[in-house]
């Protein structure tokens, strides 16, 4: 039940700001700051044990595998090399516009820098601490070979979906240079300018909403499923078995690994 309260503030916050003056951010899922739907998925799964130390049950061990790697994640993910050059360009260029704009710059979910990595510092060492006074519940996490090939296999698996896109885009972007007037005559500071002036392309400003909506929908599906205790055998295998609440939840790898 925590877990779905602090996902609906967060998400009715992040809609006020969305539809509010300047919320939009152009080229990112919904609209919204860059990391916003890994914020708020990380977030619910994180308060998602809340539930099980209040009614003293063991947490499902796929969820605590879910809250160790989606954690591990979130922490290593950075900036892509593109978004880093282009404010170094900014900064080079005219540094007292490039600061008022990291002044006005939105972070994910619309909170204050390193605001998401507070919250879920805070929510795991609250765990801990009710865990360590209370019902002591055991973070059980299956361990075994066939669980980590899995999960590793997802995200490789999105990443390379993640790397055939920027391939295209590489691409894309080197046809763009070739076909401007004078580009040999003109500055690399001036190219990637004129690049970042361009409209993004119906694949940042729609398709990837609908990949982060639909792995959005995965998940809270895949929680709900954890609330009401209710499960679905997809597929038995001889060395594993697929139930529709695992299956719906280890697809946050996959996109993990797309949007790593």
């Amino acid at each position: 039940m925590i877990s779905w309260i602090l996902g609906g503030i967060l998400v009715i916050w992040c809609l006020v700001k969305r539809f509010g003056e300047d919320g939009k951010v152009e080229g990112e899922p919904f609209g919204m700051p860059i990391g916003t739907v890994r914020a708020l998925i990380t977030i619910l799964i994180v308060a998602f044990p809340f539930s099980y130390l209040i009614i003293v049950e063991e947490i499902p061990s796929l969820i605590t595998n879910a809250i160790f790697i989606l954690v591990a994640f979130y922490f290593q993910a950075r900036k892509g090399g593109a978004e880093k050059l282009k404010r170094i360009v900014k900064e080079v260029k005219n540094p007292e516009l490039f600061e008022i704009e990291e002044k006005r710059r939105k972070y994910p979910v619309y909170l204050p820098k390193y605001s998401v990595r507070i919250i879920l510092i805070s929510m795991l060492a609250l765990i801990l601490i009710i865990n360590s006074f209370g019902p002591q519940i055991s973070f059980v996490a299956t361990d075994t070979l066939l669980d980590l090939f899995l999960i590793i296999s997802l995200f490789v698996i999105g990443a390379l979906f993640g790397a055939i896109g920027d391939y295209i885009e590489r691409k894309n972007i080197k046809e763009q240079i070739s076909e401007m007037e004078n580009y040999q005559s003109i500055s690399k500071y001036e190219i990637i300018e004129k690049l970042a002036q361009q409209k993004p392309s119906w694949w940042k400003q729609k398709g990837r909403s609908f990949l982060s909506l639909a792995v959005l929908t995965a998940v809270i599906t895949s929680l709900i499923c954890y609330t009401i205790e209710w499960d679905y055998m997809l597929l038995t295998l001889p060395f594993y078995e697929f139930s529709l609440r695992e299956t719906l939840l280890l697809l946050i790898n996959v996109y993990y690994g797309y949007r790593d």
